[in-house]
């Protein structure tokens, strides 16, 4: 089951009061109850933050980040690299156009968040439409954009520099001759929560065979829940045709070290561009260790209110905590 909006901020929050007082700042909820705002006080100066969404942080920029045809023509006119897209207000002739001319897309409201109404891999007339009417229930225009083979990747940006990149990889598993697919996806969910502690659990969902899309995917790749794969043998789960962005299980994966140096840069130059001090810039490339622009991708989005949470999980080994980073930004003279 996917985790609620209050879950992730209640997780993100505890997690930064709990290294506020570590630091010597004092924190609390401004309104109690409520996950939007954190009052945090330290050496007689008190500030007011949302989340990961900082005091500094313009509100033009937010609403910039929010607006994805905005943000990309302000990319586009730095120089960065977007993938194709087109913007609609309806299904008709020029979405058809769209489609035909890049073979597969996706389509996603323009201004939300949070993958809400989002279908990825749309390949077809009745795939489009559907993906249309799915992204106009949420906003009142659509974004197609040109699919990009290979993975999804978030850098992490504060205060000008990029912190670290993570890999969302949608779930998989592989057989050892012996065990049931409930049995490896059991033992990937165990490991996955494995990750974190008792307050931090981080982004990935646990799988539940019985759960949409997954009974039509095992389906239709012939499979059932007890059907025993070969050793060696893989199955993506939510690999083939078009599907519900919100609806992939993915696994997080530090990929700090593969991140190319230009690839960082554009990062910290998309942040700036719509001017975030904070920001979680989502790239999709076939290859994160080699400079993003023709076959190899392109900036998919900008978001604001960046998770926290995987990367305070997954960088740890490399002795970062971006929370304390964060925090020390946000009173830094």
């Amino acid at each position: 089951m996917k985790r609620s909006q209050t879950q992730d901020a209640q997780e993100q929050n505890e997690l930064i009061l709990q290294k506020a007082g570590e630091l010597g700042i004092t924190g609390s909820r401004l309104i109690p109850g409520s996950e939007e705002l954190l009052e945090l006080s330290y050496k007689g100066r008190t500030i007011i933050i949302n989340r990961t969404r900082s005091h500094k942080m313009p509100l033009m920029a937010g609403l910039l980040a929010q607006n994805k045809q905005a943000s990309n023509q302000l990319f586009e006119r730095e120089g960065l690299p977007v993938p194709a897209y087109a913007v609609i207000e309806q299904m008709g002739r020029e979405a058809i156009s769209f489609l035909f001319e890049q073979g597969t897309i996706v389509v996603k409201p323009l201004d939300r968040s949070r993958s809400i109404g989002v279908t990825l891999r749309v390949s077809s007339e009745e795939e489009l439409e559907r993906a249309v009417a799915e992204a106009l229930r949420h906003s009142k225009k659509a974004m197609l954009q040109k699919y990009v083979e290979g993975f999804d990747y978030r850098v992490l940006v504060v205060a000008g520099q990029a912190i670290g990149a993570l890999e969302y990889r949608p779930a998989v598993i592989e057989g050892d001759g012996d065990s049931t697919i409930q049995q490896l996806v059991e033992r990937l969910n165990a490991r996955q929560a494995a990750r974190g502690e008792a307050s931090a659990r981080g982004s990935f969902s646990p799988i539940d065979l019985t759960a949409e899309p997954l009974p039509e995917l095992l389906e239709k790749a012939g499979k059932r829940a007890d059907s025993v794969l070969a050793r060696g043998e893989r199955w993506e789960m939510f690999a083939g045709g078009s599907i519900a962005a919100n609806e992939v299980s993915e696994i997080p994966i530090d990929r700090t070290l593969e991140l190319h140096p230009d690839n960082a840069a554009i990062a910290v130059r998309a942040a700036a561009a719509i001017h975030l001090d904070v920001a979680g810039v989502d790239l999709r490339c076939r290859d994160l260790s080699q400079p993003l622009g023709g076959d190899n991708g392109g900036i998919i989005e900008v978001n604001a209110l960046p998770d926290m949470v995987d990367p305070y999980l997954l960088f740890r080994h490399r002795s970062v905590d971006v929370f304390e980073l964060y925090l020390r930004y946000l009173f830094e003279e």
